[in-house]
């Protein structure tokens, strides 16, 4: 907590600086010093960027997306963009990406981009439908209160669900039409307040235990990663080969446990460093130097 001596700067986006003022204080609720820096009227916007690159300059975060609060997808879309971008620019500085690497960033990033810019207004939707259903009377000790209240709760719990309930649209995305992407026909369809864990080619690795405490996730390192569950006994030694020629951060990771081959399908995936699944088989690819060029954006 701040102590009274501190000294507080307020940056606010009401258009009355004495509304601010005093909102501010009855909030804080003791006297504190503070400083007034700006005051200014703040607009909810819906937008997407029509591109993610110009040539060397990659633009990510509230640069490319802006979204509303509700459905609390901005900070989220931001990181997802960050991440996907950054492991692309080490492997282009360290010299084993190839150039499908950078190029599949703007396609990955902006169609999540523009599916959160969707669920954000769908979230905001949502929330004007519940809020709509206000009435003076919502207080009274009647029955035009009461019902009032009742129809309020009612739409509410479905409306309001819309502004915390996402976790399709966080953890659920797969990447579409990518260039470093082995795809396979078909695909689930993207929901957006529904998760269903998948291994198709593009989504995000599932969480799953594999030891107390101890996520998957936890035992997979920074680079590539060949899982190799279910006990399997498939020679992946070509492809090992193939992601290791050009000198691309790879490891195989051997599960034996039942819930990860239950939950992932599949006994054999690769993944890229942000965890998203470049490819899976119950047999080793039938080209296992194509997928390693794939992987690595040749």
């Amino acid at each position: 907590m701040q102590d009274s001596t501190a000294h507080w700067t307020l940056h606010a986006v009401v258009e009355d600086p004495r509304e601010m003022a005093a909102q501010f204080e009855r909030t804080i609720g003791i006297p504190v010093p503070y400083e007034m820096l700006y005051v200014g009227e703040w607009k909810q916007n819906l937008l997407l960027a029509d591109r993610y690159r110009d040539g060397r300059v990659f633009l990510a975060g509230d640069s490319v997306h802006l979204v509303v609060p509700t459905g609390g997808l901005g900070m989220n879309t931001g990181v997802g963009d960050a991440i996907d971008l950054s492991w692309k620019l080490h492997a282009a500085l360290r010299g084993w990406g190839g150039p499908n690497l950078l190029r599949s960033y703007e396609i990955e990033r902006r169609q999540v981009g523009e599916r959160n810019v969707a669920a954000s207004r769908y979230a905001a939707m949502g929330r004007r439908a519940w809020r709509a259903e206000y009435r003076p009377n919502i207080r009274d000790a009647t029955a035009e209160g009461q019902a009032t209240r009742e129809s309020l709760a009612r739409v509410a719990n479905v409306e309001q669900r819309k502004t915390n309930e996402m976790i399709g649209a966080e953890l659920g995305y797969r990447y579409v039409g990518s260039p470093i992407v082995c795809e396979e026909p078909g695909g689930p369809d993207h929901q957006l307040r529904d998760y269903v864990p998948t291994t198709w080619p593009g989504a995000r690795l599932p969480h799953v235990w594999v030891d107390a405490g101890r996520s998957v996730h936890d035992r997979i390192g920074d680079g590539f990663t060949l899982l190799r569950l279910g006990r399997t006994r498939t020679n992946t030694t070509g492809l090992e080969d193939a992601m290791r020629t050009n000198g691309a951060p790879f490891e195989v990771l051997t599960i034996d446990g039942d819930a990860p081959r239950e939950v992932y399908g599949c006994d054999l995936i690769l993944l890229r460093p942000d965890l998203h699944v470049v490819w899976r088989g119950n047999a080793a690819p039938d080209d296992p130097a194509q997928a390693a060029a794939v992987a690595t954006g040749h």
